[in-house]
Order: structure tokens, then sequence, then C-alpha cells
């Protein structure tokens, strides 16, 4: 497993170069930043992005990204001199998320073969293969939230504080990566003290207590950095932007000429704080006007979150006819206008996508047909695995429901090893029925 990323991250820099998986125009350039800035002036800090001058002194910290991933790459220069070594490291690292599928596997369906076919499918599946050397926080988030899952799950089952404790710590670690798991922190600790009312309220009491400490005994210490330093509780100060991504959807979809918000540009280092927390308020305001409409774009996004699969977007990168943003851009566009009806604009745009659509189109029928196969898994599995499967299809949604409106394919990565569980599952249990049946 570890043999085919490396493979292929060797074979991407040798031909492509090692800037395909260092894209200069995504996240990897932040985080590249960021580190750069930690080992150069020992500050957290965005200043100097996309510029090739050195950034006024003294620079300003930033909560824009958190730094788990920033660290990372920090500490990978520093040994090796140089960023490069990250897209094979990371991808050495990333490998380990194929035995964890498996354990979970293993766990949730007491079935071996159905534990291999889906660590399998993950391993080949082309998303994780273009992830597990892309610069991206995928590379290190994706087996730290499912180490995390499988030690969660382990302890619904029987109990044991170890497993846990392992698992509290590695959520509030992957925190730290990837703060898109940071509301689940407290859902987790709510579910523990339920799970130990069942045996005393004094066992709950203190369980629960010693969760709440373990749950926020990493990314709690980098909350307590932003209080202090920046004088905010947030955990990451890009809701602003994000929130402002929505209303650019909302404006989309009713054709409004103006957003009506401050403008985001990368390019002029909006990353304070204060910006941000005044973009976002801008941007609830003129959603607030539009609510009916957001909500609509919210909940109709969720069936892509589960279809989108950006196998477009790696072979137009392959082929160097589009690059990330336009690949992003023409998904988004495509969803928008189907979601108003406007089915005119839609044909127009996929005649403009030209190749893309077909490959956009397969992965649409790859994943729908995981899905539904996903569906008899869970059906399968809800009778004798109810706790662990509500576990998991919590966990799913979550991400469907804040990853949307803005779906992009990776963002589903984390979740994609338990769409393959269940779709193996439901694949066995349809082969039985109709075995039973011929």
């Amino acid at each position: 497993m570890v043999v085919v990323y490396l493979v292929f991250a060797g074979v991407v820099v040798r031909f492509y170069g090692a800037g395909f998986l260092m894209p200069a125009n995504d996240d990897s350039a932040h985080h590249i930043k960021l580190a750069e800035n930690l080992i150069k002036y020992r500050t957290f800090s965005l200043d100097g992005l996309y510029s090739d001058e050195e950034p006024t002194l003294p620079l300003k910290p930033t909560n824009f990204l958190t730094p788990g991933y920033a660290f990372w790459l920090a500490l990978i220069y520093l040994i090796f001199k140089s960023f490069v070594p990250a897209i094979f490291i990371g991808a050495a690292v990333f490998a380990f998320a194929i035995p964890i599928t498996y354990f979970l596997a293993e766990e949730i369906t007491e079935n071996k073969k159905i534990a291999f076919w889906s660590a399998a499918l993950f391993l080949i599946e082309p998303l994780s293969i273009y992830h597990s050397g892309l610069l991206f926080t995928e590379q290190i988030f994706v087996p730290l939230f499912l180490a995390g899952a499988f030690w969660f799950i382990k302890y619904l089952k029987n109990g044991s504080f170890n497993y846990l404790s392992a698992a509290l710590v590695t959520f509030s670690a992957a925190t730290l990566v990837r703060p898109i798991i940071f509301y689940i922190l407290p859902a987790l600790v709510l579910t523990v003290i339920f799970k130990e009312l069942k045996v005393s309220l004094k066992r709950a009491a203190a369980i629960g207590l010693m969760s709440l400490i373990l749950t926020y005994s990493v990314a709690g210490v980098w909350v307590a950095r932003n209080k202090i330093v920046l004088d905010t509780w947030q955990i990451s100060g890009n809701q602003g932007a994000i929130l402002a991504a929505h209303y650019e959807l909302v404006a989309k979809s009713l054709k409004m000429s103006s957003f009506g918000i401050p403008p985001f540009n990368y390019e002029l280092n909006n990353f304070s704080t204060q910006y941000n927390n005044n973009l976002g308020e801008a941007a609830l305001r003129e959603l607030s006007k539009h609510k009916w409409t957001y909500i609509k774009i919210k909940f109709g996004y969720l069936p892509v979150f589960f279809l989108s699969n950006g196998y477009d977007n790696l072979f137009s990168r392959l082929s160097g006819r589009f690059g990330l943003s336009e690949s992003n851009k023409l998904r988004n566009d495509m969803a928008i206008v189907l979601l108003n009806g406007r089915f005119g604009e839609f044909f127009e745009l996929v005649n403009r996508a030209g190749f893309k659509i077909i490959i956009l189109s397969a992965g649409i029928i790859f994943w729908a047909g995981a899905a539904l196969m996903a569906l008899a898994g869970v059906w399968r599995l809800w009778r004798v695995q109810k706790i662990s499967v509500a576990a998991i299809l919590a966990l799913m949604l979550y991400f469907a429901f804040v990853s949307s409106p803005w779906v992009v394919a990776r963002y589903r990565l984390p979740v994609n090893p338990f769409i393959f569980i269940f779709a193996v599952s439901g694949f066995y249990f349809l082969r039985d029925r109709i075995k039973q049946w011929i």
C-alpha cells in the first residue's frame, strides 16, 4: 500500500515536477508560508503570502488556519532543508489509513473478507492515491481521524477507558490539522456521559470530566493561544471567508450582480481576526435576507457531497487542460443551475466542459452506485451493530452538513472508508439475497 502511493508521487514529481503536488494557488501555499514564517520569524503568520519580497516586520499573527500541518511541514523542512520530502513522507503517513480502514471494517462487520475489500477499495480509489502525495492537510488528517474513530468505536463496544483516552486525544490532535471536527468534540463528551449513565451517575460524572479534559488536551492549547494573542476564542479565523463563499453561491443562485459584502482576496493578505469577523458578520446579514435560498442550497448540496469525486480535477491537471480552481468552479456552477431548474444553462456548461464531463459523469455514476450499495449495507449492519452504525452515520452526516454548500471532493475523503465498508457489506448482502431467490 505504501508502494502504490510512493510510486505515484515519484512518477508525478519526475514528469510534472514537485510543484504539481504543491499547488501554489491553494491551501498548500498557505501552509508552506506558515511553516516558513515559523522557521524564520518564530511567528504563526501568513504575512508575505503570494509575495517574493520579505514580509514587513513584525509579522501579524493569525489564526486563519490551525497549526497542525504547518508545524508538520516546518519539522520536515528543518530536517531536510526542503518541503519536497513532505510529499513522500506524507504519502507514507497517509498509507496508515489503509490498515486502519481494515481494522475499522473488521470491528464493524466482524468479517475479514469485507474488511479486506473495503481497505483495498480505499487504497486504489483515485482520490486516495492523488491526495496521498498532495501537500494538503488530508495527508495526516485522514489517518488521525480514522484512528480516533476506530478507538472510539472500540470504546462504545466494550467500555474500555484506554480506548476512550486514545480516541479523544487523537481527535483533539486531528482538530489542529483540520478544525472541521471541532464541533464533534463536545458531542463525543456527551456520548460518553450518556453511555456511562447506564452504569451509574457517579461514574458518568467522573468519566465525563476526564473525557472533557482529554478532548481539549491538544485543541484547547491552541484555543487558549488565540485568546491570549488575538483575543478570540475561535479555533480558526477563516469562518468569515467560508460564510462569504456561501453567500457567493446564494448570490449566484439569485443572479445578483453585487454581493453586498467586502471582498475576500488572498492577495490582499486579509487574514486578520478582525477582518474575518467583520466579513463573517456582513455575510450573515446578507444571508439572513435570503435565508430560504440559503437553506435550499445548503440541503440541496448534501447529495452532492456524496457524489462529488474530483476525478475531473485530477485528470484535468494531469492533462494540463484545467487547474484546481477551474474544475471546482465548474462543479459548483453546475450544481447551482440544477438546483434552480435552469436546465438550459446546465447544458451550456456541459457543452463547455468537453471531455471533462465524461470523467465527471463516470465518477458520479461510480459514487452513486457505491452510495446505493452503502444503503443496503447500513440496512444489513443496523440489525447487529446499531451503536457503531449510528456513530458512523452521525460522523458522515456531520461532514456532509458542515462541508455544504461549498463542496470540494477532498472534504469527503475522511469518510470514504465508511462508505466503502457499508458498500462492500451491501454488495455481499445483496449477492446472498439474489442467490437465495435464484
